[in-house]
């Protein structure tokens, strides 16, 4: 067995090169030697175009930058990431939001000692990150926290701190693992297709599940490896930003039923089927407060079926009176 594991860093950039320089100057101070570093620029257009050239130019023996065709608003963050991918030559692949930065020189290195150590089936290795708004951290638990405490209760870990998890330990997570914190294996990204080019949201949710169902096995370690800066609400930068609180909401409702339909784990489709209903729950709500009494009803109606409660049926009952009762346009 080999004593290390050859990692590419997939960065998708677009019109931040100032953010970037932080990300990639993060991945060059990781410890660990076997790292290969791709930038994937999604158009990048006007003065920001020639700082990527330049940032191109001075880090050319230690990153390779992949130009993509300008478009409007870009291709998007998943359809850059499967380019980066299709070039990568490492065994495993991760990624770096261009806004964010690693915290932890050693997280690489760890990650291919605890994937060494345990057998080849293992094709998934996951840690956690802290999130900010400004200079304020944000309260969790975001994504795979709660997991922590999980697997300290029932599982014994390696000597470095890290644990082998299965997925019913995962569905036991309110959240799901950010791409900046996760690591996995090339070919089992290549077999489920990468990322979904058709999601602008929640295509890290989409991805996670996707990629949970059919690995052999899944290392965690729950040390903080990654500062993640939250999107400005205010800002219009990044693929938080760009689309509407429904177009999220449908963007999630969408990944919630791919993992219904196709998931072989009863624990993940499970899980897929409570969110989607809250998912449409919050439809509502927001249909609700922009005054659509109408298709408030018919969501609200529509989430009864993955089982809400009683409260919820006369909620609707109370809905279908307000669209009755509300002017036609």
């Amino acid at each position: 067995m080999s004593s290390s594991v050859s990692v590419s860093v997939i960065i998708p950039s677009r019109n931040r090169p100032t953010l970037l320089r932080k990300a990639i100057q993060s991945v060059l101070e990781q410890s660990h030697r076997e790292t290969e570093i791709l930038v994937v620029n999604d158009g990048s257009d006007g003065p920001n175009l020639a700082a990527y050239q330049s940032l191109a130019a001075e880090l050319k023996s230690r990153v390779l930058m992949l130009d993509l065709e300008a478009t409007e608003r870009g291709h998007g963050q998943s359809y850059a990431i499967n380019r980066g991918v299709e070039r990568a030559q490492g065994e495993f692949v991760t990624f770096l939001d261009d806004d964010d930065f690693w915290t932890d020189p050693e997280h690489l290195a760890r990650a291919s000692r605890a994937l060494c150590a345990a057998d080849s089936s293992i094709d998934l290795y996951y840690t956690n990150q802290a999130a900010y708004l400004g200079d304020e951290q944000v309260k969790g638990p975001l994504w795979l926290e709660e997991l922590e405490h999980i697997v300290k209760t029932t599982h014994r870990p390696d000597g470095e701190g890290v644990y082998d998890v299965s997925v019913e330990d995962l569905m036991r997570c309110n959240g799901f693992q950010h791409l900046n914190t996760s690591v996995v294996r090339r070919t089992l990204y290549l077999d489920i297709g990468g990322m979904d080019e058709n999601i602008r949201y929640e295509c890290d949710w989409d991805f996670y599940l996707r990629c949970i169902d059919v690995a052999r096995g899944i290392r965690y370690f729950p040390g903080m490896t990654s500062h993640h800066n939250a999107p400005d609400p205010s800002k219009t930068l990044n693929m938080s930003t760009v689309v509407t609180v429904l177009q999220k909401l449908l963007f999630r409702s969408y990944v919630m039923d791919k993992a219904v339909l196709f998931s072989k784990s009863p624990a993940i489709r499970k899980a897929a089927t409570r969110n989607k209903g809250y998912t449409l729950k919050r439809i509502t709500e927001k249909l609700v407060s922009d005054g659509n009494y109408e298709l408030a009803a018919v969501y609200a109606r529509e989430s009864l079926s993955t089982g809400l409660s009683p409260k919820w049926l006369l909620y609707c009952g109370y809905l279908g009176l307000r669209a009755l009762a509300q002017p036609r346009a």
